[in-house]
């Protein structure tokens, strides 16, 4: 007499007992129980009260031939949706299947609307914890979010996409990773690991995968850790791993912090030296400079971590240094591990040679009096709300103008320099005092602490916490062999 497909179902089993009825719900999990009231063995309001409490989903329609209040008023105590008295009417049956169908498409709309809504708020809460804000608040959020318990194993991956935002090849193959996954920014995702180990061969080949869609992506992995906390440990080390702080396996980056092998190795080779000989205009210098590094390396046998750490401070060194690139061929040495030792010193030379003619071809005083006028403003005044209309207007010139000028010059923008300025005072300051970072952010002109962690890493490799840690380190062994 129904006419299923009309209403929008498929009739997907019938029981003839009360024991078939609650096993056919176990099994084929519908959305709709249509039962009689007096049956064999039980009530059909008794079965109604067992489903709307095991089955809370499944809605329930009563057929029955009594008109019994009393029935009616147990079939309302158990949920149901309708109560259709016989002899049943074809076209009230449709009508109210119809009504059924309304309801549960309104219930699918609104679950998706929670999960997307769900989805945007894990990913703004995950956003704030990579940043550095491991809050009571925030950490509660992610035990609930990522449904992540006290003392559960957790580990995190990020992958960073080069040139393109997420195709939708690979956003399927993150989608179906065994893995939580969730976006930090446009061209940035993070995979959520509840496993007690690594899964690095997964790992190996998710990133196999997805450079086969044509994806230059970089992906890395933080430590293993417990909890909400120890999830929040693990993005932060899978995001600075993005830097300056991995060792290479394949094609994934593994989390390595800075170690007292590494801290050894920079107080042995002496970075203000070669520093010096870099901006010395003798290329003997530097040539000699760079034996003493080669003759430092075959006697202590540094990782190629080590020596990628020796570019990053050296590139840290020249970073506010208009004589220099802007974009310093430094960043590829420390930003990669495609060398032997042997050949890492190689290229480093041939890079530092480069460098030191270009520094010699390209002297301050060769920049017209305008873009000298902006730099030295900018040294300053960079902690100030600065800008090139500011600048312009003390120096009686048209703000695009002058911006034009300074780009041709220095290879930057005007807010490219402020913001190296700014990150280069930061670390001078993450240095040398134990200052709270918010405070330094706000000492160099950041007013918002976490637009300043995300420069920072942008800009340094990893997060001003562990520049800090790192820095504390080498002081630490340098004091050690001083004494």
């Amino acid at each position: 007499m129904i006419d299923w497909s009309r209403c929008g179902f498929k009739l997907c089993g019938e029981a003839g007992t009360v024991q078939e009825a609650l096993h056919l719900l176990d099994t084929v999990k519908p959305h709709l129980l249509l039962t009689d009231i007096r049956m064999p063995g039980m009530l059909g309001t008794d079965l109604a009260s067992i489903v709307s409490h095991y089955h809370p989903e499944v809605m329930i329609l009563f057929f029955s031939g009594f008109r019994d209040f009393s029935y009616a008023q147990s079939a309302i105590r158990a949920h149901a949706f309708g109560y259709l008295t016989k002899p049943i009417d074809a076209d009230k049956v449709h009508e109210t299947l119809l009504k059924v169908k309304a309801e549960l498409d309104q219930r699918c709309m609104d679950e998706q609307g929670v999960k997307h809504q769900t989805v945007i708020l894990r990913d703004m809460v995950l956003r704030r914890i990579a940043l550095g804000d491991d809050s009571l608040e925030n950490q509660i959020r992610v035990s609930a979010l990522m449904q992540i318990k006290r003392d559960d194993p957790c580990y995190c991956a990020v992958l960073t996409f080069e040139r393109h935002n997420l195709s939708e090849g690979a956003r399927l193959l993150l989608a179906n990773c065994g893995a939580v996954p969730f976006q930090l920014s446009a061209r940035q995702y993070g995979l959520g690991f509840r496993q007690i180990e690594r899964d690095l061969a997964l790992l190996g080949r998710l990133a196999a995968s997805i450079a086969e869609t044509a994806d230059e992506v970089t992906l890395s992995v933080g430590c293993v850790h417990r909890g909400a906390e120890g999830f929040g440990q693990s993005l932060r080390e899978a995001l600075d791993a993005q830097g300056v702080l991995f060792t290479s396996m394949d094609s994934i980056r593994i989390y390595h912090p800075f170690d007292i092998e590494t801290a050894s190795w920079l107080a042995s080779v002496k970075i203000s030296a070669l520093h010096e000989a870099l901006l010395d205009k003798q290329p003997q210098s530097l040539e000699t400079a760079l034996e003493k590094i080669r003759h430092a390396a075959a006697s202590s046998m540094p990782s190629l971590f080590s020596l990628r750490y020796l570019a990053f401070m050296l590139d840290a060194l020249l970073v506010s240094d208009t004589r220099f690139p802007s974009e310093s061929p430094l960043r590829a040495l420390w930003r990669q591990e495609t060398h032997s030792v042997s050949e890492w010193l190689d290229a480093f030379s041939r890079e530092l040679c480069a460098l030191q003619a270009i520094a010699a071809q390209n002297p301050d005083t060769m920049l017209p009096a305008a873009v000298q006028t902006v730099l030295s403003t900018i040294h300053d005044r960079y902690a100030e709300p600065l800008s090139i209309s500011v600048v312009a207007e003390l120096l009686h010139m048209n703000a695009a103008y002058l911006g034009q000028l300074f780009r041709r010059h220095t290879g930057e923008t005007f807010h490219q320099k402020l913001l190296t300025t700014r990150i280069s005072h930061a670390c001078v300051l993450l240095r040398q005092t134990t200052r709270p970072i918010g405070e330094i952010a706000s000492d160099v002109g950041f007013h918002d602490v976490d637009y300043f962690s995300q420069q920072f890493r942008g800009r340094v490799g990893m997060s001003p916490f562990m520049f800090r840690n790192a820095e504390a380190m080498w002081k630490g062994d340098n004091l050690a062999k001083h004494q």
